[in-house]
């Protein structure tokens, strides 16, 4: 049984979907740091160059946004003709983010945009409506007739499979919705005099339910009512399975803290004795099977064989929860037989099929590394997390934990708790958190402390009177909003 927790009270949104005690995805939205991909904006071309045959838009980021003429709608009329012909420096553009930015380069953008739907994805400018490969021919036209009465003749579709599981109603219900949402982000351009941002494509919860809300998900539990009854408006036909619950965490057969653990820690153990050593560099990441306590009592060869094949398995999960991309180079242990290298490829090769980020695969070397890429779809959790080049928490991770501890105590019987927090937990804590929703909970006091082994200690739990008596040196959290 499938279950999509997700929790969106606390300023680090997180959402885990478990299969019973299997954690299948695991994945962090952070404000600062979440991936722009899919946000529209309207945008300012700065500077057009020629040679490139590209355009250069401010959207308001650091760095300038990547816009190539092929993404802009009018060139498709006539391609020969260059970009200076189409758009000009000054010029006003509503664009959409379709890579992040990464070290020197800034994001690639579209004008060509497409507004998501659970059913639908709306094309305003396409002109034309497509389907998934997997849909029937049948329920292909059924689906796109019902579109061609519902459009104009400038908007286009890509219909999803899961718009064979809605009814006519849900369906015409969409695609209004999608119509109407372009219409308000069309108005709203025409307002701004600099860029600005139009349509925020939250990671958590809207992407989430999108992608994940299959029909092998029987559960969908959020930690807010609010934004359980905002999906079930949005997404009535998954409305039979949502719900709110106030004390999402317990319900959870994992701890987030235990996640982010077991997804930041170089090596990892797996029940045979094998060990994967997982390390991340700037330019790739390298993954080494050991089998210094390997206890699996075949031959030697099935050995080799039955070890590789077991950490492919873990491999394929950590590539997946820990979002690894880019080169991965995967250093098996040795095997002499080339079949078996040839099964250990296949098998590979069948694990990330059932990933849902691109990978592609290239084979073994002369020295028996298989050789891998996996498409960058935002920041990896190590790197999310974790202080560069090591895997120690960074202040910002400690703060983030403090607060879903801190959030844990809103219904536990007492008045006040004071906590010890070490100074640069304490900045990022002031720095990050939503103090002023957290403080809604009951009185919080925080109280610098250099803490060798703890970033943070929740010291007292109790009366609040007493608190303030013998705590002088002690804030109150709300003194920080």
């Amino acid at each position: 049984m499938k279950k999509l927790y997700i929790q969106t009270r606390t300023t680090e949104k997180i959402a885990l979907l478990m299969e019973g005690q299997h954690l299948e995805h695991f994945f962090i939205d952070r404000k600062d740091q979440a991936s722009l991909v899919g946000n529209i904006y309207i945008g300012r071309i700065r500077r057009i160059d020629h040679g490139l045959q590209a355009a250069f838009v401010d959207i308001g980021q650091k760095k300038l946004s990547f816009l190539p003429k092929k993404e802009i709608p009018v060139s498709r009329k006539d391609s020969q003709l260059p970009i200076e012909q189409h758009v000009y420096e000054g010029m006003n553009v509503i664009v959409q983010v379709i890579k992040d930015a990464y070290e020197q380069k800034g994001p690639s953008v579209t004008a060509n945009i497409t507004l998501p739907g659970r059913y639908f994805i709306y094309l305003p400018y396409s002109g034309y409506k497509a389907a998934s490969k997997k849909m029937k021919p049948a329920d292909k036209q059924r689906i796109q007739s019902m579109l061609e009465n519902w459009s104009f003749s400038s908007e286009g579709a890509i219909i999803r499979t899961s718009a064979l599981q809605a009814d006519h109603k849900e369906l015409k219900g969409e695609w209004e919705l999608l119509q109407q949402k372009w219409k308000e982000i069309e108005k709203q351009a025409h307002t701004y005099k600099k860029p600005a941002p139009l349509f925020v494509d939250r990671e958590i919860p809207e992407r989430i339910i999108r992608k994940y809300a299959t029909p092998s998900v029987e559960e969908i539990i959020f930690d807010e009512a609010e934004i359980a009854q905002y999906m079930k408006k949005t997404y009535p036909v998954l409305k039979e399975k949502m719900r709110w619950s106030d004390n999402l965490e317990k319900e959870m057969p994992l701890s987030i803290k235990h996640v982010l653990e077991r997804l930041t820690q170089k090596r990892v153990k797996l029940s045979s004795g094998i060990e994967l050593i997982i390390e991340k560099t700037a330019a790739l990441t390298v993954i080494d099977v050991n089998t210094a306590a390997f206890k699996g009592k075949w031959t030697k060869d099935r050995t080799v064989l039955g070890a590789n094949l077991e950490a492919a398995k873990e491999i394929a999960m950590h590539l997946k929860l820990r979002n690894l991309s880019g080169m991965i180079f995967i250093d098996f242990i040795s095997m002499k037989r080339k079949q078996d290298e040839e099964q250990v490829l296949s098998e590979m090769k069948r694990l990330v099929r059932q990933d849902s980020t691109f990978c592609e695969m290239f084979g073994f070397t002369k020295l028996g590394i298989l050789e891998m890429t996996r498409k960058r779809e935002g920041v990896d959790i190590p790197s999310l997390v974790c202080e560069p080049k090591e895997l120690a928490w960074t202040a910002q991770t400690h703060a983030f934990q403090l607060e879903r501890e801190l959030w844990s105590y809103r219904k536990k019987d007492c008045e006040a708790l004071l906590v010890e927090v070490r100074p640069d937990v304490l900045d990022a804590f002031v720095h990050y958190v939503d103090i002023k929703k957290l403080s809604k909970i009951k009185p919080i006091y925080l109280e610098k402390n250099s803490l060798e082994t703890r970033e943070f200690v929740i010291k007292f739990i109790g009366d609040l009177k007493w608190l303030e008596r013998s705590h002088t040196t002690a804030t109150a959290i709300d003194k920080f909003i």
